[in-house]
């Protein structure tokens, strides 16, 4: 009986393989680093042998293996299986992922986005349990989400439903962004660009307690923000405040338009604490209307890292 499933989560510096029985319970799991500068061609091998690592080291022969879940950080066509476009490992776009894995595992593929797989591993077995709608949220080096409709992901007609970090914002805020646009929530909220406008007020000349943690300008991130945030720092509590803002009127778009009041949030970012997410909290409840009837409620994610990774085995299932 083939009752072990594989989920592969492909992520732009790591890679996170893992083996579940089934009653997905996880049996083994390795992490390997994402080399970006492989082919598609090479990266299929890699992640060929990372299967076969991981059952041979878990002594699970591949006959007993029902198929292989992968996340990608990219848009996907699930339905044909293909990468179309991939932000950091550009290699990858319009690659067949699904035909050249199946043609090396002899298994069934499975592929779809990183947030998605992520929303979909939330809802089943994390903080969206029991709700029949969701939408998860992920706030790290970017912005990014899944939808869960009526039971299940709701992918769009083009594979690209959820990009909600792309959503305008504002027409006078934001660094250039991959979509295009400066003023989508990405270009303002995402711990790269919340990083980024802190160097740049430094770079005008406010004082901050930040470069002492990172040391240079030029190394700041949102962990050197999140340790003066916890001293009362003055710019930190300007960068996360003004992050804030612009996440809170994403939330208030979403549920406007969806009705749905259940957000799941997650994300490097999101690790700041009730700050911050107090705060986005209070900029969604400035604007929204349907909150003060039908009150949202925002969860944290309880799958931390192995979200992406236990839903792509669950596309599997």
């Amino acid at each position: 009986m083939k009752k072990y499933v594989i989920g592969i989560d492909i992520g732009a510096s790591k890679t996170l393989c893992g083996l579940f029985d089934e009653q997905m319970r996880l049996v083994r799991v390795i992490q390997r680093p994402t080399d970006a500068e492989l082919t598609a061609e090479e990266m299929m091998d890699a992640l060929d042998g990372y299967a076969r690592e991981l059952i041979r080291g878990a002594g699970v022969p591949l006959e007993e293996v029902r198929g292989v879940g992968t996340a990608f950080p990219s848009h996907v066509d699930f339905a044909a299986g293909v990468l179309l476009e991939t932000a950091d490992l550009y290699q990858l776009n319009d690659t067949p992922v699904r035909d050249m894995l199946e043609d090396r595992l002899s298994l069934p593929v499975f592929v779809d986005n990183d947030s998605n797989a992520a929303a979909l591993a939330e809802h089943r077995l994390g903080a969206g349990r029991g709700f029949r709608d969701m939408i998860y949220v992920s706030v790290a080096s970017g912005v990014g989400g899944g939808l869960i409709l009526g039971g299940g992901l709701y992918r769009g007609i083009h594979g690209c439903a959820g990009e909600i970090g792309h959503m305008f914002v504002s027409d006078s805020t934001g660094y250039p962004c991959g979509c295009g646009v400066s003023g989508c929530v990405e270009s303002i909220a995402s711990g790269l660009n919340m990083a980024k406008y802190a160097m740049e007020r430094i770079h005008e000349g406010a004082e901050s307690r930040i470069l002492d943690h990172a040391g240079t300008v030029a190394r700041i991130d949102m962990v050197a923000v999140g340790k003066a945030l916890g001293e009362d720092d003055p710019l930190a509590i300007e960068v996360v405040e003004r992050g804030a803002e612009y996440l809170g009127r994403m939330f208030q778009s979403l549920y406007q338009i969806f009705d749905i009041n259940i957000f799941v949030y997650g994300g490097g970012v999101t690790k700041l604490g009730d700050r911050f997410i107090s705060r986005i909290i209070a900029a969604y409840r400035r604007y929204s209307q349907m909150d003060y009837r039908y009150p949202a409620q925002f969860l944290p994610a309880e799958l931390g890292d192995n979200a992406g990774m236990i839903g792509a085995a669950l596309l599997v299932k």
